[in-house]
């Protein structure tokens, strides 16, 4: 039980791959006038009660109110314009879940306030859709103060413990219920594209399967310098084996390369091919390592039965603690040097390793 819970709280956020799940449908958008418009209705829910017996107790309360519409008001423009960062998104449910205490509390009615209390469930589910756990639990932890804030101050005004039992299993369960739901929802959602997006024929990592986890693998240490390795792997003479022997040995010598090159990686490799006779090979190891690897399996390849060889080109490079990385554009850049790298490999005779590094400004 203490090992499942902490796999739960250590997986990393999942605002780059769903960024990346909505961009490739056209969701984004969307995704972002609904986000200004919902912020709108958020923040519009405590201004509508000033002056109200029940809205803020006075001056101060009122400009409390006031402020913290205003600063949710602002933090969310960011969507009308583009889609944000990482670091924006945090910042903005950060700025909607302080607002939504401020309003709850400013409030002279505590079954108000308390009720108000629902909204953190809105925005706990938006933290659960993009963001890691520990995020998620933070604003439960505030929205569990607020609306016991509010809970003590019925007790005390009406001594009627069943509307304050009433009341707050109604915020609880929303707070409770919608945020972890979504996160669960969302995270099996993302294993089921992991596991569905695989070559047919060897069982590795499509094109796109291979980009969301090369892109997971980063973000699940983008809290230090983290060393990155893309290896292309191109068959010798491909063709050659195909027209001489026919496709159903070739298709058989594809199989046994992917056999090669799961036998000689360390799991948490990721490894797929991206069509005909090339694969590509990506890790966060030390570049030392990574070349070793290379080697084996290039030893590996040349040792299976079908007699045939490949040329490797490897790019290394270092991801700066706490850098955002723009996807997929990274990725493609390093398969890029990684794939010249393997043409100087095959213009020098092929069955060879070459490398290359790249170097991220700033």
């Amino acid at each position: 039980m203490l090992g499942w819970w902490r796999g739960w709280w250590q997986r990393p956020d999942q605002f780059d791959w769903f960024s990346a799940y909505l961009r490739d449908r056209g969701l984004q958008v969307r995704w972002r006038m609904a986000t200004f418009v919902f912020t709108v209705l958020l923040v519009a829910v405590p201004v509508v009660m000033v002056g109200s017996p029940a809205g803020p107790g006075g001056p101060l309360q009122t400009w409390i109110v006031i402020g913290a519409s205003a600063s949710a008001l602002a933090a969310s423009l960011l969507w009308l314009f583009r889609w944000p960062s990482r670091a924006q998104s945090l910042a903005y449910s950060t700025v909607c879940s302080v607002s939504i205490a401020a309003g709850c509390l400013a409030i002279q009615d505590p079954y108000a306030g308390l009720m108000g209390c629902t909204m953190f469930a809105a925005i706990g589910g938006f933290v659960a859709y993009f963001h890691a756990l520990a995020h998620v639990v933070a604003n439960l932890v505030v929205a569990l103060s607020c609306a016991t804030i509010n809970a003590v101050r019925i007790l005390v005004e009406t001594d009627d413990i069943r509307i304050v039992a009433g009341s707050a299993a109604l915020v609880l369960g929303l707070n409770l219920g919608v945020p972890f739901g979504i996160h669960t929802l969302v995270h099996s959602l993302h294993i089921d594209l992991r596991d569905s997006d695989r070559d047919p024929l060897t069982g590795l990592l499509n094109r796109r399967s291979f980009y969301n986890m090369v892109r997971d693998l980063i973000a699940a240490r983008r809290q230090v310098n983290t060393p990155v390795n893309v290896t292309m792997v191109d068959l010798d003479d491909f063709k050659l084996l195909n027209d001489t022997h026919g496709h159903a040995v070739g298709d058989a010598a594809l199989v046994s390369v992917a056999a090669v090159l799961q036998e000689h990686t360390e799991p948490g490799t990721v490894l797929g091919r991206l069509g005909g006779e090339e694969f590509v090979i990506a890790d966060v190891d030390a570049a030392a390592r990574h070349a070793i690897t290379a080697e084996r399996i290039r030893r590996g390849i040349a040792a299976t039965p079908f007699q045939i060889t490949a040329s490797f080109g490897i790019c290394s490079t270092t991801v700066a603690a706490g850098a955002e990385i723009d996807h997929p554009g990274f990725l493609d850049r390093l398969i890029q040097a990684a794939d010249a790298a393997m043409y100087q490999s095959k213009r020098a005779g092929g069955n060879r390793v070459v490398h290359d590094r790249l170097d991220i400004p700033g």
